[in-house]
């Protein structure tokens, strides 16, 4: 299944609404005329649809048109929103009825596996170590017996079978019902919101369970070895976590400036698609795996054309989470404390493990004898990126005709393990969600591991 693969309908809004809807853009403008008085020419007037801007429409001197007008718009968006709640009903419906059907099949397996044990306990039965006290049975006997026995074999084989093809239904019939959960909440997260709906200060909900399932499932999904903080040669194995609470961020200011920094890269491709990311080539110790940039990396639906539009992670110690929720990203206070091996800007990764050793240790606590941290996801704008082997520190912005710059791991030339992303601009970043959770008791990770 290539999840990310899934087309989308352009929308210039973000909203996967009808048609007559796909005529606004994200960051509503529009030209309504203004009252004239007869004397000179009419001049047309540009006001903002969203937030408080767009109440002064309604004002005494607004003409019936213009109020006609906007009645029509407040009827177009009730109507999406209508159809937004249906379709979330129904795949709400569809869900449940495939969790009815798994359970069912969780029901036949135990039969299954019931039978399997009361076939397994007749065969034993006859070689129990009582049987050295029977009589020596005779050759008749011994001959109905062995044949019993291959027909209990028999049984057993064809019982095995059966079980096994329903275990493999069951199995494709929860990850069909996962698939759907995560390809909604995938929708779900990579649709830009009107900035009307969304508040002017930053705002911190928990996510809806569609959310949290596709969220939840991109974090573990991305989970990778690290090496050992005391011994390099060493590698640690795959964190074991458990996802806590999964928190929606918004903020029209964040949302506003990523939308125009995403129409100005529109124009400056003069509608052209950026190429692809490259795909990936990692080494952990021995093993040189390839894979797909389309299946490793999380993207993000496009309108026609190809921004290489990505979500990613972010690991910062409390503190700097707390500026982030504030101001967004601020590439001018980049590499404070942890470094800037690719210059002075704001550092993703597509694998959320990556993001631990940046977590910081102020905002680590147990609980339940684990340890707990914070990342958030981030939309990033990466545009054309520049494909960088060795570190400048001293770059403050991404080279001539690229927008941002792809750090590569050792197996495809670079000098780090898992790749890195930097952009050098605070406009191309977009906070989404805050992830809580909590290393395992048995966990190994680089962060569990002894470090002495």
């Amino acid at each position: 299944m290539e999840l990310f693969r899934m087309k989308q309908e352009p929308t210039s809004c973000g909203f996967n609404g009808p048609d007559a809807l796909q005529s606004w853009p994200l960051c509503l403008t529009r030209t309504i005329p203004l009252p004239h008085d007869g004397k000179g020419p009419e001049t047309p007037s540009t006001r903002s649809c969203s937030g408080s801007e767009g109440e002064e429409l309604l004002d005494e001197e607004a003409t019936p048109k213009v109020q006609e007008e906007l009645q029509k718009h407040n009827a177009n968006f009730k109507m999406l929103y209508d159809m937004q709640q249906q379709l979330i009903a129904t795949l709400q419906e569809q869900l449940r009825v495939q969790e009815i059907d798994l359970d069912s099949m969780k029901q036949v397996n135990a039969w299954q596996e019931k039978e399997l044990a009361s076939l397994k306990s007749q065969l034993q039965r006859p070689f129990d170590g009582e049987k050295r006290h029977l009589p020596e049975p005779d050759e008749a006997e011994a001959t109905e017996k062995a044949k019993s026995l291959e027909k209990l074999k028999s049984e057993l084989a064809k019982k095995s079978a059966e079980w096994t093809l329903y275990r493999e239904q069951a199995d494709a019939h929860a990850m069909e019902a996962m698939a759907t959960s995560v390809q909604a909440g995938w929708k779900a997260a990579c649709a830009l919101p009107h900035e009307s709906t969304v508040s002017l200060r930053t705002s911190v909900v928990p996510a809806d369970k569609t959310e949290f399932s596709f969220v939840e499932w991109l974090f573990t999904r991305s989970l990778v070895k690290h090496r050992h903080a005391r011994d390099p040669s060493l590698w640690c194995p795959t964190a074991r976590v458990k996802v806590l609470e999964v928190q929606k961020i918004e903020n029209r200011t964040f949302l506003k400036r990523y939308a125009q920094r995403r129409e100005e890269l529109l124009e400056e491709r003069a509608g052209q698609s950026c190429e692809p990311l490259q795909d990936i080539k990692t080494l952990i110790g021995k093993s040189l795996q390839n894979r797909r940039s389309i299946e490793e990396v999380c993207h993000c639906p496009d309108s026609g054309v190809n921004l290489n539009e990505v979500l990613l992670f972010h690991g910062s110690p409390s503190a700097k989470i707390n500026g982030i929720l504030t101001s967004g990203f601020d590439p001018r206070y980049a590499g404070l404390g942890t470094g800037a091996m690719f210059g002075q800007g704001s550092y993703f990764a597509h694998n959320a493990s990556k993001c631990f050793r940046y977590a910081g240790d102020d905002d680590v606590e147990r609980k339940n004898g684990g340890l707990c941290q914070t990342v958030l996801v981030v939309r990033a704008l990466l545009g054309n990126p520049h494909y960088q082997r060795l570190m400048c520190p001293e770059r403050r912005m991404p080279p001539a005709n690229s927008d941002s710059v792809v750090a590569l791991t050792k197996a495809e030339g670079g000098c780090v393990d898992h790749r890195e992303y930097v952009l050098y601009d605070k406009a191309s970043s977009l906070p989404l969600y805050l992830i809580e959770f909590e290393h395992l008791p048995d966990c190994r990770c680089q962060m569990c591991s002894p470090q002495d």
